[in-house]
């Protein structure tokens, strides 16, 4: 009986010890990260359509922005993250939804879709993401800076627009995310319109 008791107690100590351990990690105490999306307000239509489609590449993006974080530049060239907050997706997809669903919005073409849909577009809108992040200088209000630059591809005649640039500066009216990610949708927005102010200036050069 002793001889059970020595043996019994240990085991039963090591299956506590055990059950304890697998408790904590299906319980983390890691708070779940805050998901963002934007989307583009309400435009007027178009003032010239085309009956042409257009499809939005993926862009390509800075370094450190092709990303779900939120990115953040600190002293000019410390790049950061906000703590516990998240897009929805990758900032470079943000971006194609988001031009995505203002063009068609606009109702200046036929047709506007993502490239990867697989349609069989007559132009193609190659984006390249610049800026997409909040600034502090000097203040403890983000300043919300976004800039992209395009190339509108005819796919037929395989020519090439000139460099479209595109950008936007919003402050954040409170140094709280609502309020930062607010600022980047009306900045993604500036930004938007003027591409395609753009971009129908460049259809308009086309034969």
């Amino acid at each position: 009986m002793r001889i059970f008791i020595k043996l019994f107690l240990p085991c039963m100590l090591i299956m506590s010890i055990s059950a304890c351990n697998t408790s904590d990690i299906l319980q983390s105490k890691v708070a779940e990260p805050q998901v963002y999306v934007i989307k583009p307000e309400a435009v007027g239509t178009a003032q010239v359509a085309f009956s042409s489609q257009l499809a939005i590449a993926l862009p390509s993006a800075s370094p450190g922005l092709d990303t779900d974080r939120i990115a953040v530049l600190r002293d000019g060239n410390h790049l950061d993250y906000y703590y516990g907050a998240r897009w929805g997706v990758a900032a470079p997809r943000v971006i194609q939804a988001f031009v995505v669903s203002l063009l068609q919005s606009q109702q200046g073409f036929r047709n506007v879709v993502a490239e990867n849909a697989r349609v069989d577009a007559d132009y193609l809108l190659e984006i390249s993401l610049i800026d997409f992040q909040a600034e502090y200088i000097n203040t403890n209000l983000p300043a919300i800076h976004v800039t992209l630059t395009a190339n509108l591809v005819d796919v037929k005649q395989r020519k090439s627009s000139s460099l479209l640039r595109a950008s936007a500066v919003v402050n954040a009216k409170d140094n709280r995310l609502g309020a930062v990610v607010n600022a980047f949708q009306s900045a993604l927005q500036q930004a938007s319109i003027s591409l395609s102010e753009q971009i129908t200036v460049s259809m308009g050069k086309y034969p």
